[in-house]
């Protein structure tokens, strides 16, 4: 006498496929999370170590539209 206590681990049941299927969709996001973490992580670090490279060689005063630096109608606090 062979006694099998609900679920056999040899057939597949449709609930298995589709927790399957949800596992391997979680772990392809994390794994997308990860790519993402580390790009971020790699571009932070560039720009500690080299902060004015990424920089642009004109500011937003070369561009004057009328007028005159430092004369603004209103301040900034």
């Amino acid at each position: 006498p062979n006694l099998q206590l609900g679920l056999s681990l040899s057939a597949p049941s449709p609930m298995n496929n589709v927790s399957s299927f949800a596992q391997r969709t979680a772990f392809a996001f994390v794994g997308l999370l990860m790519l993402f973490l580390v790009f971020l992580l790699v571009r932070c670090f560039r720009i500690l170590l080299d902060p004015y490279s990424r920089m642009p060689a004109s500011s937003w005063t070369d561009h004057k539209e009328g007028l005159e630096r430092g004369q603004f109608d209103y301040a900034l606090v």
